[in-house]
């Protein structure tokens, strides 16, 4: 087996590294701590170089990975595949002399449960003395001091034998109302937007129902078609995963399956794509059986790709994020029968767009005008119905919005007399978010057929979004897609009681057409609104 070594390798020889790879020859027997032979060459090398050396060292007696670094700045090797973590040991050497564990070690102990962490002192060639530190399920760890001269007659198997009451598995760390955990990664264009390209995704993963526990970026230009990031930044992202209990690695971007498994098999972790986490929000959201259908569909053409070969299952779904709507049973299905489910819900949203057809003309033969609300996700879309409808005079019972991306998935169309003479007909519809996939907008195409048919359209804005200009133009880009941009449109510059910059506000107004300047948390009148609207129907 050749033992990979990673770290600081500045200024070593390639035939020095070859020594310190020629060590995988050697196996430790079980009783031992280390085989006598690499702990005199680690101490040698850690001499030599004046660098720590840390390796592992597998329960068989294997030697696994190794990595070099200057003065106690060792970045420990990654593992791949981090549930094998509680079987591993970690042993590396402290060239100051002082063979006590740090902090730090103690972390990395619980942080990447391993089996036991051992440090080295290694003084003038010599060894100063061992100690050895066991994980005590959520307690202190337990420590075991050796002397150099009598580490040789420790039995490491016993040692474990006696502690194993001591020292449960330690369980998978939730959070107290249980969740999944999250570590995010994303490239970026530049370093500046590294907070607001990842706000949005922090957002998704709440709204899913996961905790996030840590973020990593890299710019765009060092991303790799293979690995999504590049070799140097996916070390880090795997010593970074090391240092937190995260279950899923969620992906700023749509990942090709080539991507997706690598970074499955370098982490050793469920990873979850952009796409994906819309699409379990979705799943979540759905209430009618049109909305369900059109999930359903959308995952399984999202998923289909990542099958590798006939009959396989997608082995990386095992529960939580990223696994709900068509259920375990229906993700397992091979290609072909995949395809056959992804046939018969096309056919069945056909006639669900017949059934909604119908709906459509009969309100199109009532000569009411339809005026269908569009945005940001997230902007108050569903806030603004329900003040149209209370200030108008109608009942309302629509649920309250939510401050959650996606809140409303199946359409609504209600009746509203806004004055005698003017009744229309208004839609509340999904809200729109950047890097919307083709696919995805597709298979939500009988949703947003409401948008196609509108005379008006009200383009509701969270004027108080640092990243509204953005948001306003994500918008235009998928009502270009649906070929509605040139329908007459208003603009509700929505929450303008949270901005303070009122040149910022003016600015964006001056942008969009037929602005409205309102706050409809503060219950700002509508009669503006109306006004606009009633022009641009007549």
């Amino acid at each position: 087996m050749i033992m990979d070594i990673s770290g600081d390798l500045s200024g070593i020889r390639a035939s020095q590294l070859q020594e310190l790879k020629n060590l995988s020859d050697l196996k430790t027997e079980r009783s031992e701590l280390i085989h006598p032979e690499i702990l005199k060459e680690l101490i040698r090398l850690t001499q030599l170089w004046n660098r720590e050396i840390a390796v592992y060292l597998s329960r068989s007696g294997t030697l696994l990975a190794a990595a070099v670094g200057r003065h106690a700045a060792v970045t420990l090797p990654p593992i791949k595949g981090r549930a094998l973590g509680k079987h591993l040991r970690c042993i590396h050497t402290h060239p100051n002399g002082n063979y006590r564990l740090s902090p730090l070690d103690h972390s990395a102990l619980a942080s990447l449960q391993l089996e036991s962490m051992t440090s080295l002192g290694v003084g003038e060639g010599k060894l100063t003395g061992i100690q050895i530190a066991y994980r005590a399920g959520e307690g202190e760890p337990l420590i075991v001091n050796l002397s150099p001269q009598n580490w040789i007659e420790f039995d490491y198997t016993e040692s474990l034998a006696c502690l194993s009451r001591s020292i449960p598995e330690r369980p998978k760390t939730k959070t107290a109302q249980g969740k999944e955990q999250a570590f995010l990664i994303a490239l970026v264009d530049n370093e500046q937007e590294t907070n607001d390209d990842l706000l949005e995704l922090r957002e998704l993963a709440r709204t899913a129902g996961v905790d996030v526990v840590g973020q990593l970026v890299q710019l765009r230009r060092y991303g790799q078609s293979r690995s999504y990031f590049g070799s140097g930044k996916l070390e880090e992202l795997v010593h970074r995963l090391q240092e937190t209990d995260a279950d899923v690695l969620i992906c700023d971007d749509e990942l090709s399956p080539t991507q997706l498994r690598t970074l499955e098999t370098e982490t050793g972790l469920k990873v979850l794509d952009r796409t994906g986490l819309i699409l379990d929000i979705f799943a979540q959201r759905a209430q009618s059986r049109e909305g369900k259908l059109q999930v359903e569909l959308a995952q399984l053409k999202h998923l289909l790709p990542y099958l590798t070969g006939q009959g396989q299952a997608l082995s990386r779904l095992g529960g939580g994020v990223g696994t709900r709507g068509p259920g375990e049973t229906k993700l397992e299905l091979d290609r072909r029968r995949m395809r056959d489910r992804i046939n018969q819900l096309e056919k069945e949203l056909k006639l669900v767009l017949k059934h909604r057809d119908v709906q459509r003309r009969q309100r199109t033969r009532s000569g009411l005008p339809m005026v269908a609300l569009v945005g940001y996700t997230n902007t108050g879309k569903t806030t603004f119905m329900k003040k149209a409808m209370e200030q108008t005079g109608g009942r309302s019972d629509l649920p309250a919005g939510e401050n959650k991306l996606f809140a409303t998935l199946d359409p609504l169309v209600r009746g509203i007399r806004i004055d005698p003479s003017l009744e229309i007909l208004l839609s509340d519809t999904v809200g729109f978010i950047r890097k919307l996939p083709t696919q995805l907008l597709r298979a939500f195409i009988a949703t947003l057929e409401e948008v196609r048919q509108a005379d008006v359209l009200i383009h509701v804005i969270d004027a108080s979004h640092p990243q509204a200009f953005q948001h306003a133009e994500t918008v235009q880009e998928v009502l270009n897609q649906l070929e509605c941009a040139d329908k007459p449109m208003l603009t509700l510059l929505n929450k303008v009681d949270k901005i303070r910059n009122e040149d910022d506000l003016n600015e964006l107004a001056g942008y969009l057409p037929y602005p409205v300047k309102i706050s409809l948390k503060r219950g700002d009148t509508l009669k503006p609104v109306w006004k606009i609207l009633g022009s641009l129907l007549s």
